[in-house]
């Protein structure tokens, strides 16, 4: 959950899902001009080969998706991923996208996938949604923390954001093939129902289920990321956040301890009178970022 200090983030996408190319071209931009406010001078433009907006678009995914950290230089994982190691500059792997998909939610730039994941689901028994349901939930949350609603306009548009970033849009002439350009499509975290709610809105579904292509050593990786320098945690901390994120149901995350457990000595689960905790027996960055390499198979 989201703690009562940090605030919450509708825009700033400038209307744009983000497209697959921006997160490499993004990086070697910084990476290439070595100045990591380049995105703010006017030779982005032409170096990027998009308009202004989409410059500044360009951006906040990047800070969105973990790639850049909050001092704003770029992040531990995208090196190892994009610049360093290599490991998969072109998201050809589908641990790629759910490191994507759980720093997505993680660091909170762009709440309303956070909100969405973890917090609203938090005590559904439906997984069906809708922009109205949504929207009410994140004033009542704004209201309780006395921070100012979120204007109807600027929900409308980012909840449009985070649809393109799931779903797939209908095929017709005015459809684009920028339109299913999106990184973390293939996922298919989210649905259309094909039903409409009262209000005439299209009602989605969060497709929880065992998410068989996140692996053990990917999965290890975000907890150790979600709960550093901590010895043992909670496996309903775990199902609020890491479990949340990756969009896993209580079947699928206990498939995935078990496996991580199976696989990696340093990972221990309990279940003692009840009390379900994961111990880790190596908490270090080294340890967290060889279980990153291991997953793509470098020794």
């Amino acid at each position: 959950m989201i703690s009562n200090q940090e605030s919450y983030r509708f825009s700033g996408h400038d209307t744009f899902h983000c497209k697959e190319q921006w997160i490499l071209k993004g990086i070697e931009l910084i990476d290439n001009q070595g100045d990591i406010d380049v995105f703010k001078r006017t030779e982005a433009i032409p170096l990027l080969g998009v308009g202004k907006n989409m410059v500044r678009s360009i951006h906040h995914w990047l800070k969105a998706f973990g790639i850049l950290n909050k001092e704003n230089n770029i992040s531990e994982f995208a090196n190892l991923l994009f610049l360093t190691e290599r490991l998969d500059p072109y998201l050809e792997n589908d641990g790629s996208l759910w490191l994507l998909q759980y720093y997505l939610c993680k660091t909170n730039h762009s709440s309303i996938f956070q909100l969405i994941f973890s917090s609203y689901f938090s005590d559904k028994a439906t997984l069906d949604f809708s922009e109205y349901q949504i929207l009410n939930f994140v004033n009542r949350l704004l209201i309780d923390k006395d921070q100012k609603e979120v204007a109807e306009k600027t929900f409308n548009s980012d909840f449009k954001v985070f649809i393109r970033t799931y779903v797939s849009p209908v095929k017709n002439e005015k459809t684009v093939e920028d339109d299913f350009n999106a990184p973390l499509l293939s996922l298919n975290l989210v649905s259309d129902t094909g039903r409409k709610n009262t209000a005439n809105q299209t009602v989605y579904r969060l497709n929880r289920g065992i998410q068989d292509s996140v692996s053990s050593e990917i999965f290890g990786y975000c907890l150790l990321n979600e709960f550093k320098e901590e010895n043992s945690v909670s496996y309903d901390k775990i199902r609020k956040t890491v479990g949340a994120y990756l969009c896993l149901s209580n079947e699928g995350l206990e498939i995935l301890i078990d496996k991580l457990c199976e696989e990696n000595n340093e990972f221990v689960y309990k279940d003692d009178a009840g009390v379900r905790q994961l111990q880790f027996k190596n908490n270090s960055e080294e340890f967290k970022n060889k279980m990153l390499i291991k997953h793509y198979g470098v020794q």
